[in-house]
């Protein structure tokens, strides 16, 4: 089962924890901020929601950006008086200064730039879910080994991935949109059985290529389009849930199939036969359907053990 780490993993709920210029004294944090969330303003995904929330808190007048250019799994563009601006991964820009190369601190890196060079860069912080690292170990106890997927620098995954219970040699970080959907279709190439759950944009193709895609409630519409399953509760644990349900559900309807199959093996021969009598074959028929019905609606009362 491939998790994606944003949203899904994690709460998705981010908030800005650092502005780092390359140099203060041209260009402060609070002007960058407002480059940035001007560019931001015009995308939903949660790192650009927090972008704009900081700029809002902070009482920093952000201008109106025109020429919005979303780029999938990579960041945003838009022109800011006649200057366009860049706001997502390193490699979007020409030049990174060293300053900015690696990130400081724990969470999900952006850059901000124009001219082909980074200015600065932006970490926002998430807080994993307290429910993930149980759904995970439950996961694992299903056959269900977890791999986390996404489009965060190294760093962010894998402290992550250390937070869940994710083995390292799980986890694929600094990954695109199409790059998801490579990975599954490796793992399928390898006779793999997957499942992929997500929650953005950046997921729909995976989710689609996924032998059983599963979409978080809260997350996109093009996500639920893309998915088999849509979870109305946003937590991982829905994830187990829905999985040890459909199992359950698998097994009922082989004992459906089972008495069904062996009541009419039996009984078919011995009314041929005349050794049945029909009053009694009718009675059975109909004690056959409640036995399947009263059979199948024991899953109401289903719940998951633990």
């Amino acid at each position: 089962i491939v998790l994606d780490k944003t949203g899904t993993v994690t709460s998705g709920v981010m908030s800005v924890s650092m502005v780092r210029p390359v140099d203060a004294a041209a260009l402060d944090a609070d002007a960058l901020l407002r480059l940035a969330a001007a560019v931001e303003a015009g995308s939903e995904h949660p790192v650009a929601r927090a972008i704009v929330v900081a700029a809002t808190s902070r009482a920093i007048e952000v201008p109106r950006a025109t020429d919005f250019v979303s780029l999938p799994g990579a960041g945003a563009r838009a022109a800011i008086k006649g200057t366009v601006v860049t706001v997502g991964r390193a490699d979007l820009f020409d030049e990174v200064p060293q300053a900015l190369a690696r990130p400081t601190v724990d969470g999900t890196t952006v850059w901000v730039g124009w001219g082909g060079r980074a200015h600065a860069s932006l970490t926002v912080a998430d807080t994993v879910r307290r429910s993930s690292q149980r759904a995970v170990r439950d996961l694992a106890e299903l056959g269900l080994p977890a791999y986390l997927l996404t489009g965060d620098h190294d760093q962010a995954a894998l402290t992550v991935a250390r937070d869940v219970g994710i083995p390292v040699g799980r986890v694929i970080a600094d990954v695109r949109p199409q790059d998801k959907h490579a990975m599954i279709a490796d793992l399928q190439k390898r006779g793999k059985v997957v499942a992929m759950v997500g929650d953005g944009v950046n997921d729909a193709a995976a989710l689609a290529q996924a032998d059983l895609g599963i979409a978080m409630g809260t997350g996109t519409d093009v996500a639920a389009d893309s998915a088999d399953i849509v979870l109305l509760r946003s937590e991982l644990p829905a994830v187990v849930d829905a999985i040890e349900l459909s199992r359950a559900t698998l097994r009922t309807i082989k004992q459906n199939l089972g008495w069904a199959f062996g009541y009419n093996i039996a009984a078919i021969p011995l009314a041929m036969a005349g050794l049945l009598n029909p009053m009694i074959a009718g009675a059975a028929m109909a004690a056959s359907s409640v036995l399947v019905v009263s059979n199948s609606l024991r899953l109401r009362r289903w719940s998951r053990q633990g």
